[in-house]
């Protein structure tokens, strides 16, 4: 059988075993490869193990279609300076103690929301609708560490809509850079001033290293960015939201005339226009012979 080796891009750990469950998920056991931890009463570094809290499985990034878990015992230390040595649990920095899955997951997630509903990435993840709930909140904050980050490029915001009927919303801002997409923050709502005091935070070192605002059609992040960045870095408006436009369009004029080619074609020509909604959709380079044939009837 073929192999190949694949990074899990999580810092401080060892594999010590690889194993697949009866659904066909991946489970990989790791252990920690950092020595000792800082107590949780008196801050100090502390080295003596004593013991394995309970095991927890995390999950990550899926590989080949397939679930990913990362399954981990975090080691325990006990501390030498405090009355009654009281022992603390290590904590490593590719997850949140609190949460079930790895922070690439969660950012992950978060970058599959852009341009999606809540319910469209808990079907397409298959997690539960209230477990992408709480990674939104665990991550919405209103200020970044601007010191891990060298370049921008190009900044987007974008809004995600949390309920049916989009009354209540979060704005993801994100920089693309190097082919890379970095969440820079998620801010509650999406007021006109709360974009525009993050944009305003954006340290003067990073500004010279925006190219280009990449905003959705909302009038408040286009109004935010023009306000911070003057006429000096150009807004883009996102080419979903675009497209999004003129496909709405085109199918309210493909309704009109499927109801008026109803009146006036026999049943049986009528009939070769169905599907004709879907090709549309396509695209017309995507489209068979027969679907190019009942769109060119209707266009």
């Amino acid at each position: 059988m073929a192999k190949i080796e694949i990074s899990l891009d999580i810092p401080d750990v060892e594999i010590e075993n690889i194993e697949m469950n009866k659904e066909g998920d991946v489970i990989i056991t790791v252990r920690s490869t950092v020595k000792g931890t800082h107590c949780h009463k008196c801050v100090r570094k502390i080295t003596k193990l004593h013991g394995h809290d309970r095991e927890i499985t995390l999950r990550h990034l899926s590989i080949l279609g397939r679930k990913v878990y990362i399954r981990i015992r975090p080691a325990r230390y006990l501390c030498t300076h405090c009355k009654g040595n009281p022992t603390t649990t290590q904590e490593l920095t590719w997850y949140e103690p609190r949460s079930p899955h790895t922070i690439a997951y969660e950012k992950h997630i978060l970058r599959e929301l852009v341009h999606s509903t809540v319910l469209d990435v808990s079907i397409k993840e298959d997690l539960g609708y209230e477990a992408v709930m709480g990674i939104i909140q665990r991550h919405i904050q209103t200020e970044a560490d601007w010191s891990e980050i060298d370049r921008l490029d190009v900044i987007g915001i974008d809004e995600i809509s949390l309920k049916k009927g989009h009354k209540d919303f979060v704005t993801i801002v994100t920089a693309y850079t190097e082919s890379n997409i970095i969440i820079l923050a998620v801010l509650k709502g999406r007021e006109k001033n709360t974009v525009k005091a993050f944009l305003s935070s954006i340290p003067k070192r990073l500004r010279k290293t925006i190219l280009a605002v990449c905003s959705d059609l909302y009038e408040g992040y286009i109004n935010a960015a023009r306000e911070v960045f003057g006429k000096g870095i150009p807004i883009v408006l996102g080419r979903f939201h675009i497209a999004k436009l003129y496909r709405k369009g085109l199918d309210e004029l493909r309704k009109r005339e499927m109801k008026r080619l109803k009146k006036e074609l026999p049943k049986e020509e009528y009939e070769k226009l169905k599907g004709a909604k879907g090709n549309i959709a396509q695209g017309y380079k995507r489209i068979d012979r027969r679907g190019s044939r009942s769109l060119e009837m209707v266009i």
